[in-house]
């Protein structure tokens, strides 16, 4: 009989994390007020999970490594050699950067390179901390406010004309005669390489213009500017969609779609990787040069993706992505949910209630909201009962 294990999970204090969202869902307090950003599930080298067993904690990796077909399955052992997604709770207090992800081509060959000039992993200039791609999938618990992806070129025009921008003016004149990505990408280069008096007179002429024009776009651009006030990239939410989530909905990130969460919280799920290249918002290294070769800058209108009814208590948010799959699991006093339904490793994240898992031999384990257990591959008949709410993260395309 396989054991299904509780999770300790690492989190990190970045300093855009809010101080109260996450304390608040795992119900501790967080009396320093430090900022709590992400929670991390799974085994990454830069925040493994321990598993709680009777005979003591183990690494989520090392577990892994010691029964890589037995905690995996020989399937995603061959194909991934470990667990191939990091589930997070992520909670932004303050704005993200703007950032984008790369390609799994990409990244492997950044990785090496900066591998053969032997930077540092944790070197403040590391743009690639692992050689995976890092497609990704957020769902808000609360209210959230995120950019994903450039606007409609037409769009982008018109916002940069209403704002005015007389130091600006010949850029947008240009992009207007070449309204195409290649026209876009020009536009986009030479807004982030303003510098000097050119610089400030930008700022300065979006801001005044940003306090004149009520509009979502413009009232973001009146916020970022409180929090980066010398950043070229307030003028972000002029050339990126603006999107808002409420609890359940999501959106997914495809690689080199420049995005950046502004505000809430919410479950994210990605390959495992933590491959960022970062253009602005940000005190982190910035390297515009390798952002600009590996954006996307086809513009379109973003899709905010609703969980697909699986049946009455189960619904599963689809993405073309091969890593991960986010399910969302509904518990009532009449309703329980088979694990072996899903014959696969996941991982399983409680956001409210409790849940009791049972399995035939009488062994049970109590979760409570906040909590998440790790379940290896073919852990057998364990049941779910209570009334909560969870989240899943398995791989798609497994038996179940």
């Amino acid at each position: 009989m396989k054991m299904i294990y509780k999770m300790k999970n690492i989190i990190h204090d970045y300093a855009w994390g809010s101080v109260d969202a996450i304390p608040r869902l795992l119900g501790y307090d967080n009396r320093e007020k430090k900022p709590q950003a992400e929670l991390w599930m799974g085994s990454h080298h830069r925040g493994a999970s321990l598993l709680i067993r009777d005979e003591g904690t183990i690494s989520l990796s090392t577990y892994i490594n010691n029964n890589r077909k037995d905690a995996l399955g020989e399937k995603i052992a061959d194909l991934y050699g470990d667990l191939p997604f990091l589930f997070k709770v992520l909670a932004a207090g303050n704005p993200l950067s703007i950032q984008v992800h790369p390609g799994k081509k990409q990244a492997e060959e950044g990785y090496a390179r900066e591998n053969k000039l032997n930077v540092p992993l944790d070197a403040y200039n590391r743009n690639y901390k692992d050689n995976n791609h890092k497609p990704e999938l957020i769902c808000a618990l609360t209210p959230f406010l995120a950019m994903r992806g450039f606007r409609t070129f037409d769009r982008i025009l018109g916002n940069f004309q209403k704002a005015g921008l007389r130091s600006f003016m010949g850029e947008i004149e240009t992009f207007s005669e070449n309204c195409n990505a290649e026209g876009l990408k020009e536009f986009f280069n030479s807004i982030m390489l303003l510098h000097g008096e050119r610089k400030q007179s930008f700022i300065k002429e979006l801001v005044k213009a940003a306090e004149t024009l009520d509009s979502d776009i413009f009232n973001c651009v009146l916020k970022l500017y409180d929090k980066y006030p010398q950043d070229v990239a307030i003028a972000a939410p002029l050339y990126l969609n603006l999107v808002k989530l409420e609890p359940g909905q999501a959106l997914y990130l495809s690689a080199g779609v420049l995005h950046a969460y502004l505000d809430g919280m919410g479950i994210e799920l990605m390959a495992s990787s933590d491959n960022v290249l970062r253009g602005g918002l940000t005190s982190k290294y910035i390297d515009r040069n390798e952002l600009i070769r590996v954006l996307d800058f086809s513009g379109s209108d973003p899709q905010i993706i609703e969980a697909e009814t699986v049946n009455q208590n189960i619904s599963t948010y689809r993405t073309p992505f091969k890593e991960f799959e986010l399910t969302r699991v509904g518990l009532d006093e009449n309703s329980i949910y088979k694990i072996s339904e899903k014959n696969t490793v996941q991982i399983l994240f409680v956001t409210q209630g409790v849940v009791s898992f049972i399995n035939e031999m009488g062994e049970t384990l109590s979760v409570v909201k906040g909590e998440s257990v790790f379940v290896p591959y073919g852990a057998g008949p364990w049941t779910a009962s209570g009334k909560a709410l969870m989240f899943r993260a398995a791989v798609p395309g497994e038996p179940g």
